[in-house]
């Protein structure tokens, strides 16, 4: 069965200060470039086949640095960008606390500011995986909120619960996946 690693990029200027990024660019702090490293070594005795990462430079910045040289392909690609957030992008995330509207980032199926609900980020990132040629292992550096819905659905956790976790700056989560199943779950969420 082929082995995904994820990677969630590392502490980017929105982590630190506090805003919400979504799609918007956000560079790696020199935390996150320290956090990058890290993670390069704890994946150092993997192989991977392939690499995919997000355009978004903060998610592209880390996968450069987790593979280190290595001579791996690396696709850069949109549809691993983080959920949308709509108005919400570059906004205090401590003021939107305030408003009391945060829940509705946590929900499998609201959505942000008009911007992209869990279900909907799940959907476009198994539609690609389930496109991809079968490959025996493959490294994703993405982002927190995709980890969170496609990690979720991979586990079969209720929907309910899966807006709960949030995975911190390189965390990395290993799970064996067929192409047959992404193609399920697509079509789950389709």
């Amino acid at each position: 069965m082929p082995a995904w690693t994820f990677i969630r990029h590392g502490q980017s200027l929105a982590n630190a200060q506090g805003w919400f990024a979504g799609q918007r660019d956000a560079p790696l702090t020199t935390l996150g470039r320290q956090q990058a490293e890290i993670a390069a070594e704890q994946v150092a005795g993997i192989d991977f086949d392939r690499a995919l990462c997000s355009d978004l430079s903060r998610a592209h910045d880390t996968a450069l640095v987790v593979l280190g040289g290595r001579d791996v392909p690396l696709q850069v690609t949109p549809l691993l960008r983080e959920r949308s957030c709509g108005s919400w992008e570059g906004r205090p995330i401590a003021e939107l606390e305030g408003e009391g509207v945060m829940p509705e980032f946590a929900g499998w199926t609201t959505r942000p500011g008009a911007g992209e609900s869990l279900r909907q980020v799940a959907l476009r990132v198994c539609e690609l995986f389930a496109e991809l040629p079968s490959r025996d292992s493959t490294l994703v550096v993405s982002h927190g909120a995709l980890m969170r819905a496609v990690i979720g659905c991979i586990d079969e956790r209720p929907t309910d619960t899966i807006g709960q976790w949030r995975p911190k700056n390189c965390e990395i989560v290993r799970r064996d996946v067929s192409a047959d199943r992404w193609r399920e779950l697509a079509d789950a969420l389709g």
